[in-house]
């Protein structure tokens, strides 16, 4: 009788830990899934705040005269280093110097066939860009001229 017990019990404990292997599967999956559904949100929310300060940029650029004056009265912690007007974000995504810098936005300016070309890039400071936005628009003197013939 007593090797039967035994034999039951052991049964009893394999079963056992063959339950709790399963919950420990089950539970690292649930936890694999909440650590990527949190990584997607910060990237969702890194590519948001990329997305508005780049089309910010692009109204600035489109709605005055593109200078680097003009530009920086709305951006008042722009840099400007040859071609590229350079602004700084911080962890917060508060405007910042370079020193503190999280994010950083480039906006390019080139002129072509008499029409001022941008390049407004958002990315983490010394990596790859998280948004890119490339406009076109008039320099302030043809926009007077076409503001005129209307």
């Amino acid at each position: 009788m007593s090797i039967r017990n035994s034999s039951k019990s052991s049964l009893f404990l394999i079963e056992l830990i063959i339950a709790i292997l399963f919950f420990a599967i089950g539970s690292a999956v649930c936890v694999r899934a909440f650590v990527k559904a949190h990584d997607l949100s910060m990237r969702a929310k890194d590519l948001s705040f990329a997305s508005a300060q780049a089309s910010s940029a692009a109204s600035v650029l489109e709605y005055t005269d593109g200078s680097f004056s003009s530009f920086s009265t709305y951006f008042p912690d722009a840099e400007e280093r040859g071609d590229a007007f350079l602004v700084y974000y911080d962890a917060d995504q508060s405007l910042c110097s370079g020193n503190d810098a999280i994010y950083t936005m480039q906006i390019k300016i080139s002129d072509e066939d008499g029409m001022r070309h941008a390049m407004i890039s958002v990315a983490y400071t010394g990596k790859e860009p998280l948004y890119e936005l490339p406009i076109r628009f008039l320099p302030s003197a043809k926009k007077e001229v076409a503001d005129d013939a209307a």
